[in-house]
């Protein structure tokens, strides 16, 4: 009988199937009975793989969040709710995971998802992510936006109801733009705010959920030529690849003519991104700055405009806040037309100290951030995890701990004020802890102090409840 023949190939087809099944199965009965995570409380079918999870979150529509949650609530401070993955719900496990002794690497399945692997956010390992840090810092930036204007009155009009939603997003985008490449994108006067960028941003989001799990999207969208993904397929691709053609142009541009950086009266991030290493070597690719610039982007203005909503939202639902910040805004800034620099507003107490850190505090729930545990195992909470085991807890646990901040779903700004500021302060975990912390924390908070204080400053502000999402009914002040 020929080994080609259908009858021995058929046997071959059959005895291939059911080694595959046999794989698969004995891949579920160990990871339920004898991987080393087995002994942590947690769904049966979270530990078979993570299908489970893309199930839950794609197919259900389910907040991880939510889910985190519920988990927690059903099994306790340590759920396994994937394969290898533990999630904590003790905020003392924060410390203990995100400290600047432990140099852990990153889990690449939260990471791979925005395809920005050779980006500072991007990179999972530790040595490769602080060598980029190296070169990416924002500390010298001779702060352009100090005595800004946010480029908005021009959009307002009496009783006019203005989405503040986009209007963050824009003014964080032009921010951005002009640290990174001295260049005014002047997404703030588009009218409405509906700007190309911000609307693809937010266009984009649902292919980075989709990206955490594997499957062939990504790798095939890496190869589709930009034309054709701008022009073919549905409206979030092409959100995608609109934002990669214009990430490109900007990048390539300085590339090609560096010396449009050269009249920027202050050093942007490009700047060093274009620098030198030792032996006059430029210190990164075409790719690596096409990555960084697409970090740079979501980093810097996607979280920063939802700060700026969610501190918005809860001074106007705190009437005697609101007057109080107006107050000490009116008396540091006087003129309306002299705008102070930002020496001057970091100083106040309630806009720095108080309502901006209380905001921060109450940011919506992102992420949890994966880490891998070294070969040699750690200890968290108490409980040993062995080495290769992914952890992670989300900053909500630390933020809305009852233990850590009473009363933790209210917005109390003097919180801040009193004999507990400091142990707040060391506890705040929403710019996340340790070497692979938020680089461009001390940006975050200039920029909102600036934009908190020029929209309660310039404008009496209340809320549309008529319309969906953080809609301002904007009055202009009379020189007030």
């Amino acid at each position: 009988m020929s080994l080609f023949s259908p009858q021995v190939s058929g046997y071959l087809v059959a005895l291939a199937a059911i080694l595959l099944v046999s794989l698969f199965v004995w891949r579920i009965v160990y990871n339920i009975y004898f991987h080393p995570l087995s002994h942590f409380p947690g769904p049966k079918l979270a530990a078979c793989s993570r299908l489970w999870l893309a199930y839950r979150e794609l197919i259900q529509g389910e907040s991880l969040s939510d889910l985190r949650a519920q988990l927690h609530r059903q099994y306790g401070e340590i759920i396994r709710w994937a394969p290898n993955e533990l999630h904590f719900s003790n905020p003392a496990a924060y410390n203990d995971i995100y400290n600047n002794k432990n140099k852990w690497d990153k889990d690449h399945s939260l990471y791979r998802a925005y395809d920005l692997d050779t980006s500072t956010f991007g990179l999972t390992h530790y040595s490769d992510a602080k060598q980029s840090r190296d070169v990416l810092f924002f500390q010298d930036i001779d702060r352009p936006i100090t005595g800004s204007r946010t480029g908005t009155a021009q959009q307002f009009a009496a009783d006019k109801s203005s989405d503040l939603v986009l209007g963050f997003h824009c003014f964080a985008v032009d921010i951005i733009m002009n640290l990174c490449y001295a260049k005014n994108w002047d997404a703030t006067k588009v009218p409405d705010f509906r700007s190309d960028i911000v609307l693809a941003s937010q266009a984009v989001l649902p292919i980075f959920t989709m990206n955490k799990y594997p499957g062939p999207l990504l790798k095939m969208m890496r190869y589709i030529p930009m034309r054709l993904g701008k022009k073919y397929g549905t409206p979030v691709t092409k959100a995608l690849f609109f934002l990669r053609e214009t990430l490109m142009h900007q990048v390539y541009g300085v590339l090609r003519n560096p010396s449009s950086l050269e009249n920027a009266s202050y050093k942007t991030i490009y700047h060093s991104l274009l620098g030198r290493d030792a032996k006059g070597r430029r210190s990164l690719s075409k790719v690596n700055l096409w990555h960084e610039a697409g970090a740079l982007l979501g980093g810097g203005s996607d979280t920063i405009a939802t700060a700026s909503t969610t501190i918005s939202y809860y001074v106007l639902h705190n009437p005697e806040v609101q007057q109080r910040l107006v107050n000490e805004l009116r008396t540091a800034w006087p003129v309306l037309e002299e705008v102070p620099r930002y020496e001057v507003l970091e100083k106040l107490p309630l806009l720095q100290t108080a309502v901006v850190k209380e905001g921060v505090r109450m940011f919506p729930e992102g992420a949890s951030l994966p880490r891998v545990v070294p070969p040699e195992g750690a200890t968290i909470t108490g409980t040993f995890i062995p080495g290769g085991a992914i952890v992670g807890q989300s900053y909500v646990h630390v933020n809305f701990s009852p233990a850590v901040f009473p009363d933790p779903h209210a917005f109390i700004p003097d919180r801040w004020l009193g004999v507990d500021a400091k142990a707040h302060e060391a506890a705040l975990a929403t710019f996340s802890k340790g070497p692979r912390g938020c680089v461009g924390i001390n940006l975050a908070y200039c920029e909102l102090q600036l934009v908190i204080a020029a929209i309660f400053r310039r404008f009496d502000v209340t809320l549309d409840a008529k319309r969906f999402g953080l809609y301002l009914v904007i009055a202009m002040l009379l020189g007030r």
